[in-house]
């Protein structure tokens, strides 16, 4: 067998760019198809794999995977034996749900993504295909916020006869009768139930669990009234009182969405009302409309807390009025790319993000331009990298600024991360999220 895989390994004609995701059989990497120009996700099954199953069973998946065909199903586009090794490519996706922030903090986006695993997975239960491993990790999410369940390596056609199945699924999102080596079309269901809880309560269910469980007041306001028995049956600890199948889950889920869309259609409209100009009510909130139009431009504060909507910056970690630290500047933001890890803007010729860092990617190869809201540059001997107001890295080389940011509006310093900030005004620093002490 070939040598250990690395960025830049060929493979037949794909190129490995980067490890994405290792899972109990197999690694998958980020390639290039350098025939077709386009990249792709390759699942390469790992050597021991390959000898203890041999190549009848590493086909036999590859042929559950291409039986598919639904926008909702993660599409296999090549299976092949490539220097020994037994390779999958599939469309590359954005993330899997887990990483995808918005998932977390918008309860519509949530129940989007469970409508469409729901869609997919119904696609495999009406050819009596199961899953048996339905989690976050295997459902992915695409650049244009669709999503699809991926990896049905673990599948088994249903049988007529009972049969236990014991070797697949994952400890936490199984069902009870198929930790027991039982499963239906059912636990899917369950599975997916529990992914929806988790996703709009930040609660992962654990069986066994009586409704409501813990958290289902954050369940009910995240989630429209036609909605909450559809999910409330799916995650059903019997398998008798669930839905049978994805087909059932499916068409119950459009059901409810179009009873929300008609009640929506059919309410009359409210007249907008005129914004107040006038001060607001508390001491606080007229400090923070003070500070607001005294400097909020200056220092970039354009956009408003999804908390409590006071003016913050897109380059501030938290919200310096209540101290929030989940705002998402995805659908706001001035920039043409969005990081996926923190979701505030970043241009397409940076190499990382400059705001968390975590954002790394490769940028389009071009150096940068000069930039017009740039006040800095890079330290770095050499490095073109130019800095914004508050930028943590430099967006190309991700060196960290020598000096430390000052601004006439931020005259004070936090005690904890010596960021500059403003008693006087705010509760919290904007950087670090400490609480911050006002002046006697």
């Amino acid at each position: 067998m070939a040598g250990v895989l690395r960025r830049g390994t060929r493979l037949g004609k794909y190129r490995l760019e980067r490890s994405i995701g290792k899972g109990a059989f197999s690694e998958v990497f980020a390639a290039r198809d350098t025939v077709e120009g386009r990249r792709v996700a390759l699942k390469v099954a790992f050597d021991w794999v390959v000898r203890e199953f041999g190549r009848e069973a590493m086909e036999a998946e590859a042929r559950i995977a291409c039986s598919l065909s639904h926008p909702n199903v993660v599409a296999t586009r090549n299976a092949d034996w490539i220097d020994g090794r037994f390779v999958m490519a599939s469309d590359l996706a954005r993330t899997h749900v887990y990483d995808y922030p918005g998932a977390w903090r918008s309860g519509a986006v949530a129940l989007r993504i469970v409508r469409d695993v729901a869609a997919g997975l119904a696609h495999a239960h009406s050819r009596r295909l199961m899953h048996r491993d339905v989690k976050p990790e295997n459902v992915l999410v695409f650049a244009d916020g669709h999503a699809a369940i991926t990896d049905f390596g673990v599948s088994r056609f249903v049988r007529t006869e009972s049969r236990s199945y014991t070797e697949a699924g994952t400890m936490g999102y199984m069902a009870p009768e198929q930790a027991y080596g039982k499963p239906t079309l059912a636990s899917d269901v369950f599975s997916l139930g529990l992914i929806a809880y988790e996703l709009l309560t930040g609660k992962l269910l654990k069986w066994p669990f009586t409704w409501p469980p813990e958290r289902f007041d954050r369940f009910r306001a995240k989630v429209p009234e036609p909605l909450r028995g559809v999910l409330q049956k799916a995650c059903e600890f019997d398998p008798a009182d669930r839905y049978p199948s994805a087909v059932e889950l499916h068409l119950a889920l459009e059901a409810a969405f179009r009873k929300i869309e008609e009640s929506h259609a059919g309410a009359p409209r409210r007249r907008r009302r005129r914004r107040v100009t006038g001060l607001p009510a508390t001491p606080f909130a007229v400090g923070m409309e003070l500070f607001r139009k005294r400097s909020g431009r200056a220092l970039g504060m354009t956009h408003r807390c999804h908390r409590c909507k006071g003016p913050i910056a897109e380059a501030m970690s938290v919200c310096p009025w209540c101290g929030s630290k989940g705002n998402s500047f995805k659908e706001v933001t001035s920039a043409p790319l969005v990081c996926r890890h923190c979701e505030r803007g970043v241009l397409p010729e940076w190499t990382a993000c400059p705001w968390c860092f975590a954002g790394r990617f490769k940028g389009n190869g071009r150096p940068p331009r000069r930039d017009p809201r740039a006040l800095r540059h890079c330290r770095r001997r050499g490095c073109p990298g130019q800095l914004r107001l508050f930028m943590r890295y430099c967006p190309v080389c991700k060196t960290k600024p020598g000096r430390r940011w000052k601004h006439p509006a931020l005259p004070d310093r936090c005690t904890r991360c010596s960021g500059p900030t403003s008693r006087g005004f705010f509760r919290f620093c904007a950087w670090c999220g400490r609480r911050q002490r006002e002046n006697s």
